[in-house]
Parts: structure tokens; sequence; C-alpha cells
């Protein structure tokens, strides 16, 4: 398919089934200003053939992977969330449905998000509305590798 101008050819809905893992997550103003407002963010994204999305994501202050504790101000910093989803290729959006989320604030209800790809990387973005002005976000996304069949005591 292509869009209006002929153009662009937008990906095929299958092409987002996989687990993804957050690369980056930028936020750019009207004056042209870029940030990142979450560092080098932790996340994963996973989409099954079935219509079913789970969504994690975090700052990388919030991350307690590691066996550390995050600071109070980075507490809300984090996002999960799943349901099902849907990908409308002609015009490069995919919509999730919340069914459960941890933070209904900025997760709940339905999500569309444009989406694309470049290289091997899902773009996923939105805008929204900060202190009173547009904000586009930009979520860049890899797919991850196969994961082992099983594990495998050493």
């Amino acid at each position: 398919m292509t869009d209006r101008d002929g153009d662009r050819a937008w990906p095929e809905a299958s092409s987002v089934v996989g687990t993804w893992e957050l690369v980056s997550m930028a936020w750019t103003y009207p004056d042209g200003r870029t940030i990142e407002p979450w560092g080098t963010p932790a996340g994963r994204l996973a989409y099954d053939a079935a219509g079913n999305v789970v969504a994690l994501l975090m700052h990388e202050a919030r991350n307690e992977a590691g066996g550390r504790t995050s600071t109070p101000d980075v507490q809300p910093q984090y996002s999960a969330y799943f349901g099902t989803y849907r990908v409308d290729p002609g015009h490069g959006v995919i919509t999730h449905r919340v069914v459960g989320s941890l933070n209904g604030a900025n997760a709940s209800g339905e999500l569309r998000r444009s989406f694309a790809f470049e290289g091997d990387d899902l773009i996923l973005g939105f805008t929204t509305e900060r202190d009173g002005v547009p904000v586009v976000r930009r979520l860049v996304w890899r797919r991850s590798p196969s994961a082992p069949a099983a594990w495998k005591d050493p």
C-alpha cells in the first residue's frame, strides 16, 4: 500500500508481531528542542498474532532490576499496560486498546500511534500536550532476538 502521495509503502500488519526492546524515547517541542526525559529507558513491547499487546516502559533510574531501590521522584516514571491492538497499515497507525494499566494518566482507553519501520527498528509516534504546547513523542523499538526454547541449568 502507499500513502495518499503514492511515495511510501506502509508496513503490513503482521510485521509488528513479536517482542520489541525499547531503544530510545524522545520528545520534540514546537521550537525544535528535543529531550530524552527518561534517559536510556528500559522497556518491552510484545504483539502476538491474535491481537494482544503488552507494554512495559520505565525511566532508566526507575529500573530496579539490579537490586537498587528507585528514588521517590522517579517512582511515577513507569508505564505498564496490556490489552488488544489493531493495525491500519493504509494510514500507518496502530491502536492499542488498554484493558489493564498501572498508569491510567498515560495509558488508558485507546492509544493511537503512528508506526513505521526504519531498518530493523519499529518507530511509534504520537503527539500530546505538555505545558500548553504540542509535544511529539517518538519511541524507537528494536526486535528482540528469539528466546531460547528452554532454560538450561549450568
